[in-house]
Parts: structure tokens; sequence; C-alpha cells
């Protein structure tokens, strides 16, 4: 271990090195981004306070007041970030021509992606990301294989080599976590906890660095002489990275900031100069000639300048004149306006969308979802990179998760499915995108869209109640669930273990219709355990056929003993009084004659 610490050691340091001018690049996007010239990134220090410090860098006059702020880029990307966010996408698991087994891991992993991506609000991961990709360029997701979470980090802490990236394929990152509290520090070592006890207000350099090749995930803390090896079994490293255009070479691409930056900064010079003009010019102007015999001392005006001059002989004069006079050509103000629409048109977003703003004319809902769709358009290549991110994202957990870990909790309604599982059945699942769940939150408009499903066609009346449950409703729609759940065990048993018997509690209705949606599903592969399990399940279906019709056998012949009791009843009448049955009869004859 000593020989690869030294090697290992030396490549963190020479990937940290290989980064420095991309991470000065992403120093001035976010100073620019959050419009504070004082903002640093790796000192976390009472200097990077977003905001504080927000003066123009142009802006070094004393005898003025702070400057004017026209963040343009600021306006541009919290744009673009609101028109990606309505792209709510989730992954969506699908098998092709696949076993009842693979229909199963199908069916636990949507379960499983859906809870997760809800529970950890994947959604809002995605977009700070991607809002980090208009910023620098990149923005980056963690996926952490322990406590299967997903989260965003910030894109200047991860480090890798521009040679790998030129080519597609990274095989060491090192992510650099400096000013880290120790108290966060996720080790069990008792030299630690001994150093966050002697003072807990402690931060260190804290690396974490991955090699594929070498399978190795290593936790470097040099402050502490702190080194760790720990074995990685995946061949993907833990992170998805958004980029906002395609790189061309390396790793690095533009971003918005890039972009803007130029005309940000004139801008800025041209708010200073019009800020400065502005408050060192009067708002009023006396002009008093100096012959007039005005005594200019007397008089007094906080907001105004006196001005003497001379007047030419024979000109009529007045003793005190009033003078407003601009205090800048117009065509800075023209100038500053023309660089602002300059800025949103190259980026693609319209002023008027900044401003949340419909263009004039546009009434009709129609027509301003076609002018949404055509601003969209701009975006394809973002918007087509924030939809594949989700997708990408269940792939990534797949493959990093413990193989041995189940997908789901044991239930004792399901089988265990592992994520070993998922890996060994890839040849026939898909992971898709699709749109996130269009169902209405309310119950009653819930209830008339699961209705309509039906009575198009489109899902069977036995899973309206899957469909209704919703937090607020499962205690009320708990019955018809269980129901299913004990059904698809029997079929599970049926195809996995050869079972045909089941309790007499099973709907054997309900049982005959999932039998039938099973094969089904199990009808387009090619494969002898295919074709096995259909066989099967034609012999379980016959099963439930025959307990139908023995039921209704079963209440035939009550019905008929029971009519046979009544008759005995009647017949039997000590009063000598005509059979109940025989006197409807022929009460029954008389009225029709």
């Amino acid at each position: 271990m000593k020989a690869n610490k030294l090697k290992y050691i030396d490549d963190i340091n020479f990937l940290v090195d290989r980064n420095g001018s991309r991470r000065m690049k992403y120093r001035r996007n976010l100073r620019s981004y959050l419009h504070t010239y004082g903002f640093g990134m790796t000192n976390i220090d009472d200097t990077s306070v977003a905001g504080y410090y927000s003066s123009s860098q142009y802006d070094d006059e004393e005898d003025t007041s702070s400057g004017v702020q026209e963040n343009v880029i600021k306006s541009c990307i919290d744009t673009l970030v609101a028109i990606m966010s309505a792209q709510k996408v989730r992954p969506l698991f699908n098998t092709v021509n696949g076993t009842f087994r693979d229909i199963q891991i199908v069916k636990q992993s949507q379960q499983f992606f859906d809870q997760l991506f809800d529970d950890q609000d994947v959604h809002r991961t995605v977009m700070n990301s991607f809002r980090d990709a208009c910023i620098f360029d990149t923005g980056i997701i963690y996926v952490d294989r322990i406590g299967k979470s997903i989260s965003r980090i910030m894109p200047w802490q991860l480090n890798f080599d521009n040679r790998e990236a030129s080519y597609g394929q990274l095989t060491r990152v090192v992510w650099k976590m400096e000013n880290y509290p120790v108290t966060l520090l996720p080790f069990n070592d008792s030299k630690l906890k001994k150093a966050v006890g002697e003072n807990i207000n402690t931060d260190v350099t804290y690396y974490r660095y991955w090699n594929l090749n070498e399978h190795v995930l290593v936790h470097y803390i040099p402050e502490m002489d702190f080194y760790k090896e720990e074995e990685w079994e995946p061949m993907s490293l833990p992170f998805i990275f958004m980029n906002y255009e395609i790189p061309i070479k390396s790793g690095s691409s533009s971003s918005v900031v890039d972009i803007l930056w130029g005309l940000q900064d004139a801008i800025d010079a041209i708010l200073v100069k019009i800020k400065d003009a502005s408050q060192l010019s009067a708002p009023i102007k006396y002009l008093v000639p100096d012959n007039g015999g005005v005594n200019v001392n007397k008089i007094t005006d906080r907001t105004a300048e006196i001005m003497t001059y001379t007047p030419i002989p024979g000109q009529t004069q007045i003793p005190i004149e009033a003078v407003t006079a601009p205090f800048m050509d117009p065509q800075w103000q023209q100038l500053l306006d023309k660089f602002k629409q300059d800025m949103y048109e190259m980026v693609g977003v319209s002023q008027l969308s900044a401003q949340m703003q419909k263009p004039k004319g546009l009434n009709s809902g129609v027509a301003i979802s076609t002018m949404e769709d055509i601003e969209l358009g701009r975006f394809e290549v973002q918007s087509d990179m924030v939809i594949r991110t989700y997708t990408d994202l269940a792939r990534l957990c797949t493959s990093v998760f413990d193989a041995n870990d189940d997908i789901l909790p044991p239930n004792r309604v399901r089988d265990s499915i592992k994520w070993s599982d998922i890996v060994n059945a890839q040849d026939q699942l898909i992971i898709q995108y699709s749109a996130a769940e269009k169902l209405s939150k309310d119950p009653q408009e819930r209830a008339k869209q699961i209705m309509m499903l039906v009575q198009m066609g489109v899902i069977p009346q036995s899973r309206v109640a899957s469909l209704m449950e919703i937090p607020d409703a499962v205690q009320g729609y708990s019955l018809a669930n269980n129901n299913i759940n004990a059904v698809m065990k029997v079929i599970d048993n049926c195809i996995e273990k050869g079972i045909f018997d089941y309790p007499d509690f099973i709907d054997n209705e309900t049982l005959e219709n999932e039998i039938l949606n099973t094969q089904l599903s199990l009808f387009g592969g090619n494969t002898e355990a295919n074709q096995k399990a259909i066989d099967d399940l034609k012999q379980l279906y016959e099963v439930a056929e025959t307990r139908i019709m023995n039921a209704q056998t079963n209440a035939e012949m009550s019905a008929v003993q029971q009519l046979q009791n009544e008759l005995s009843e009647d017949m039997a009448n000590p009063n000598g009084q005509i059979p109940t049955a025989i006197n409807q009869g022929i009460t029954n004859s008389i009225g029709e004659q």
C-alpha cells in the first residue's frame, strides 16, 4: 500500500495542477453571475457572501455611491433555467421480449426510481446542475454508492485529465473539497475522532480519488496525514456531466457567461459612466452675469450649481437664469439598450420572456404556445441534454449501487430482486425517458382522469385502485391494492416455483385477467423459458376457471336445495293450506285467463 500511496498522491496533485486555468475561468464566471467581484470559490469565509461586495469593478470613485447593477447575464441564465424546468422527466423501464423475471425486475426498478427521484427531489438537483452548466460550462451530479443519494457538486471541485476527456473516457478523477469541516468526515477512525474532539472548528482539504483501471477509491487528508484505500468494483465513475454546449475538444466548452461576458463588461463600464455623470452633475444650473450686480454668495441651493459668466456686449441680460441641461449625451443610453438587446439575442432568450410578458397581439393560448415552442427550439441541444440526464442517472445508479443489495425492501408479496439482476438482464432491458406523471394530485380530478382512461380501454378496471394510491388515500384503497399484489404473488409462484395451488381468498376473476396480461407480455419472447411460463400460466388459468365453475355449481345447487326445503315445509303445513309455490302458480294462471 505504501508504494500505491505515493503513486496515487502524485496523480492527485497532477490532476489538480492541470485544472488551474479552468478554475480561474470558473471564478470569473461565478463573480459575474453573482455580481460580487470579491467572491471566492475556495475559501468559505465572510468574503464568500453573495451580493455583499457587489460594486462594479469599474467603480473606483470615492465621491459617488455604490455601483448600479444591470446583470443581464443572470437574467438570461435564470430565464433559461425556468424554461428547462418545464421539462419534467422520469426514467421509464421496459423489457424487450424478456422473461417473467425480467418483467418483475422492470416493475421493481420503476418503483424504486420513482420513489428515489421524488424523495430526493432529483428535478431540483438537475436544474441546479443545468444552472452550473450555464454559468461555468459544466454541471456535475454525484451518485453516492453507500447512501444511494443523488446530489450536485460544485464544478470547480472536480479535477480530471483533459486528454482523457478529449477521447470521451475518463478513468481518473479527483474530488477536492477545500475547507471541509472535520465534523463531516465519514470515517470511524480513532485518530480522526481525537482530532475532531480537540477542535471541532478545524477544516481540512479532503480528497477523493477514483481510478477505474486500478479499481480503487482513495480518501486523502494531508493535514491529518490520513490515507485510506477502498476497492471500487463498478466500471463507471459516480458522476454525470452536463455541458451547456457539446465540447469540441477536451472537457471544456463555452457557457452563457463566456458568450456574454464581453457585452456585460461593456454594460458595466457604461453604467458607471452614466451613474457618475448623473451624480456629479447638478439637477439645475443658475447662470449669473458677473456684472449684473447679484451677490452669488447670497444664493444658496443644495441641489443647484451656480455659474458666473461675462455676457456679450449688447446682449439682453437676465439677473439669474435657471438652466437644465442633459448630464450625458443620449447616445450612451442608446448604446446601453443596444448591448442589452444583443445579449438576449445572442443567447436566444427574448427580453419579454425574461420579464414574463407576452408580445403584443398574441392573445390566444394557441399563439402563445406556438411562440414558446419556437423559443424552446433554440435550446434543443440543452433540452435534450436535460432530458437524457434523468435516464443517464438511472443507468449510473444500476452500475454503481452495490450489486448484492435488494432493489426494494423484502416483502411478503414479492420476491427479492437485487441490483445484480438488473446488470445481468441489461440485454433485455431498455431505460427510456417519458414525461413525468401527468395525473392530477387532486383526488377528485385524478379520479376523473383515471375513469376516462378506463372508458378508453387504456387501463383495466382492476388497476383503478392502484392508480388512486396517493399519500392521503392509501388507507382507503389498500384493500384493492392488496388484491392485485396477492394475485401477482400467485402468478409469481406459478412461474418461478411451479406452484398451482393458492388460497381460497384469492379473487379468481382478477387472477384470470392478470394471467392473460402476463401471457401477452411473455408472448413476444422466443425463449424456452417464456414458452414454459406461458404453458404454466395456462394450467393456472384452468385451475382458476375450475374454481369459478365449481363456485357457480355450488351456488346453483344451494339455490335448488333452498327451494326444495321451502316446498317441503309448505307440503307439511298442518292447516292443510295449499303450498305457497303451488298457490302462487294457480294465482298467476287465473290472472292470465
